[in-house]
């Protein structure tokens, strides 16, 4: 089994245990309303390569270092309940958390040494920002009720193309840019 598409099984509250899904590559569990947790045994899921949780309202929890292999790609908008930021695999590129719950970026997101872009827009939860990867090309917190962004973890950004702050209303001061903008 390379995929498994469980996209709008509303009433599905929770995941069987996946240990014996080796070959997944690719997991939708959009719109899964009433799913609030993933099982610990997805963490056994080595060549998975993309999750789509979009409008997974009820989710949670996240394992802790879920720490997968092949993750590249992980979308998770609209999951209002998510607070705390998921630990990831150092290989994660791309982190859709559009309009969750999360309250903080953790110092652990450095070690994502080829996360390409992060999209934490409409997460009203999120006030400051301290810690972001090297690598980081796109960071979009628009929508957000962040006040603070330290100088040092922007500025430091070589590679960072698109920086997006529309509608921060909270936002106190625009923090120091990378020289080469």
């Amino acid at each position: 089994l390379k995929k498994l598409n469980l996209e709008g099984s509303y009433n599905l509250k929770e995941l069987p245990d996946l240990s014996n899904a080796t070959n997944l590559e690719m997991l939708d569990l959009s719109v899964c309303l009433a799913l609030a947790e993933l099982p610990s045994s997805i963490k056994n899921l080595h060549k998975l390569d993309v999750i789509y949780m979009d409008l997974c309202e009820s989710l949670h929890m996240i394992p802790t270092n879920i720490n997968l292999a092949s993750l590249e790609t992980m979308y998770m908008t609209g999951c209002p309940q998510l607070k705390t930021f998921p630990a990831f695999s150092t290989k994660i590129k791309r982190l859709y958390l559009v309009r969750t719950g999360v309250e903080e970026v953790p110092a652990s997101i450095t070690h994502c040494s080829r996360l390409l872009k992060i999209d934490l827009s409409g997460s009203r939860n999120l006030k400051s920002i301290t810690h972001l990867p090297s690598s980081l090309q796109t960071l979009d917190l628009s929508s957000t009720d962040i006040e603070m962004i330290a100088d040092s973890c922007i500025k430091d950004l070589q590679r960072l193309d698109h920086l997006r702050l529309c509608r921060c209303r909270k936002l106190k001061s625009l923090p120091e840019l990378p020289a080469f903008l």
